[in-house]
C-alpha cells in the first residue's frame, strides 16, 4: 500500500510539473502572439493616419494656413513648408516614413528586434499626441485629428503591452531615441519632398 502511494505521488508530481510547464509555455505563446499582433498592426495604423493628412492637407493649408500663421507665429515656418509642397511630394515623404516603419516592423517580427520597433512606435505615439495638442490649441479641424483620436486605443494597447513586457530603463532609452529619430527624419522628409518638387518643376 505504501509502495502504491509512492508511485501515485511520483506520478502526480510529474503530471503537475508537466501541466505547469505546458501552461507557462501556453501563456508565453499568447503573450508573444499579442505582441506580434500589435507590431503587425503598426504600419496599418500609421497609413490610415497619413491618408487623412495626404487627402486633406493642401485644402486645409489654403483655407486656414494664413490665419494659423498669423495667430501662432512660431508655426509660420511649418505652414510655409506645407504651402510650397505639392500632394505628390507630401505622399513621397509619407512613403519614406512607411518604408522605415515597414523595415522596423519586419525586423521585430523576424529577428525579435523589439527595441528598435519600440523606439519608432513611441516616436509615432509622441507624434500623435502633438497632433492632438495642435488641434486643442487651434480649436478647428486639422486633417490629422480624426485618425489621431482613432489611433489612441491602439497606442494605449501597445504602450500597456510594452510596459508589462520590458524594463523601464529600456523604455526610456527607446523613447529618447525614438524622439530623436522623429525629429531628424521629419526634417529629412521635408527636404526630400521640397527637392522632389524642384525636380518636377524643371
Amino acid at each position: 500500500m505504501i509502495q502504491v502511494n509512492r508511485i501515485y505521488l511520483i506520478f502526480n508530481r510529474l503530471v503537475t510539473k508537466k501541466f505547469l510547464v505546458d501552461t507557462s509555455e501556453t501563456i508565453k505563446l499568447k503573450i508573444m502572439n499579442e505582441l506580434e499582433l500589435i507590431v503587425s498592426l503598426f504600419p496599418i495604423v500609421f497609413m490610415l493616419h497619413e491618408f487623412e493628412e495626404i487627402i486633406g492637407f493642401k485644402t486645409w493649408v489654403i483655407k486656414d494656413g494664413l490665419w494659423i500663421a498669423k495667430k501662432y507665429p512660431k508655426v509660420a515656418k511649418q505652414i510655409s513648408i506645407y504651402e510650397r509642397l505639392s500632394v505628390p511630394a507630401f505622399a513621397l515623404a509619407v512613403l519614406e516614413e512607411f518604408i522605415l516603419i515597414g523595415i522596423v516592423t519586419a525586423l521585430a517580427l523576424t529577428l525579435q528586434w523589439y527595441s528598435v520597433w519600440i523606439a519608432v512606435f513611441l516616436g509615432f505615439s509622441l507624434h500623435i499626441f502633438i497632433h492632438i495638442g495642435q488641434w486643442m490649441m487651434v480649436r478647428k479641424y486639422i486633417p490629422i485629428i480624426i485618425t489621431s483620436l482613432l489611433s489612441l486605443p491602439y497606442i494605449f494597447w501597445g504602450t500597456h503591452k510594452i510596459f508589462s513586457e520590458f524594463s523601464l530603463s529600456m523604455i526610456i532609452t527607446c523613447f529618447v531615441i525614438g524622439t530623436i529619430v522623429l525629429i531628424v527624419n521629419l526634417r529629412f522628409v521635408h527636404k526630400l519632398a521640397l527637392r522632389y518638387d524642384k525636380i518636377r518643376k524643371k
